[in-house]
């Protein structure tokens, strides 16, 4: 039972507020168009962290969502652990989720160029297998993410990674909305959800390949360095282009190794394939998509590649150590005698040099 699935409660509006030091500017971690996150503590134990999700977007299928995401458990989805709701017509009408709080904060913070370190290859392979691993879970639902991006990844203790702010709108759901609002954040929104606003699971992949390349590069998910139809680093007035159509040029360039994010050291077959992978995640016609099923398995398998390589450089560093620790100790009057025979040596040496040259002028 170690292992069973935390069950989620439903709380008071009133107990969740005081958690949150009744929403308190100093408990609020982040806001978004959707809602504000509050840290808060669980009145059950006083100990355990909640993040507090306080929306501003009211849905009457709250708590349908609700039920639906209580069953949803996967290592690589932030677990749910209550809800709240209240409000009355004289009030505001409050929808409030309870998530566990995963305290490296999320990947956008690791990504950045002002990140407390800089990832390595390995991790940001990890990091991408686990978002992929939450994806094609969510998918085997039929459930759609629809908003894929650095800031709703959430990176734990041992750096890996947690899908967080899913929803549960399923495939064909989404087909007459009522609403041509888009739903998602610039630069990672699929163009053929613009188009038609049907969601799609290939919605997803799209977002995924973008994420990929952002994570691989430390760009953004758009970029300046060229205008369309142009060289990287032409000059003159930069327009915004998808940074999927600026690794199309540069790989259709040979430039493969300037998508490297320069902070980390990485073979530049291997950048090369990430790439490539990324980019069929934002194929057009989205039926030539990869399933998120089929990434997490080419992931992994590019993952066995990079692990075994930075598994080789330590055990020859390994190596190294115990051929330096098995090297005879000498003692200090052994190595002066080591120098004073080496000068005695060098000094011959240059005596006959010497010698031999005046030898030879006199002929």
């Amino acid at each position: 039972l170690g292992n069973a699935p935390t069950p989620c409660h439903q709380y008071s509006l009133a107990i969740v507020a005081r958690a949150t030091g009744n929403w308190s500017k100093y408990s609020l971690l982040g806001s978004g168009a959707y809602g504000d996150v509050y840290r808060g503590v669980s009145p059950d134990d006083g100990t355990t962290l909640w993040a507090v999700k306080r929306a501003k977007v009211i849905t009457t299928d709250f708590r349908k969502e609700v039920a639906q995401m209580a069953t949803k458990h996967h290592p690589n989805l932030v677990r749910l652990l209550g809800f709240a709701v209240g409000g009355d017509v004289n009030t505001r009408v409050e929808n409030v989720l309870i998530y566990e709080f995963i305290a490296n904060g999320d990947l956008q913070r690791w990504i950045s160029h002002d990140a407390p370190t800089s990832l390595t290859l390995l991790q940001r392979v990890d990091i991408l297998i686990g978002v992929a691993r939450g994806l094609e879970y969510l998918h085997s639902f039929d459930i759609v993410h629809r908003d894929i991006k650095p800031a709703n990844i959430l990176i734990d203790s041992h750096m890996q990674a947690k899908v967080a702010d899913f929803g549960l709108l399923r495939v064909g759901e989404g087909s007459s909305m009522g609403s041509t609002r888009v739903l998602g954040t610039v630069g990672y929104v699929d163009p053929a959800y613009c188009r038609t606003h049907n969601v799609t699971t290939a919605g997803d992949v799209y977002s995924f390949g973008i994420l990929m390349l952002v994570v691989l590069s430390g760009r953004g998910a758009t970029v300046h360095e060229m205008n369309p139809g142009s060289e990287p680093g032409s000059g003159g007035d930069q327009e915004p282009v998808s940074i999927s159509r600026w690794a199309n040029h540069l790989m259709a360039g040979g430039m493969t190794s300037l998508l490297r994010d320069p902070r980390m050291a990485a073979p530049e077959d291997i950048i090369k394939r990430i790439a490539q992978l990324a980019v069929s995640c934002t194929a057009m016609p989205t039926a030539s998509r990869p399933s998120m099923l089929q990434v997490v398995q080419d992931l992994e398998a590019l993952r066995e590649e990079v692990g075994g390589g930075h598994a080789r450089a330590r055990a020859a560093a390994r190596v190294d150590a115990m051929m330096v620790d098995q090297q005879p100790m000498r003692s200090m009057d052994e190595d002066l005698a080591l120098v004073k025979r080496q000068f005695t040596l060098e000094s011959e040496t240059a005596t006959n040099f010497s010698s031999h040259e005046g030898s030879a002028g006199s002929r």
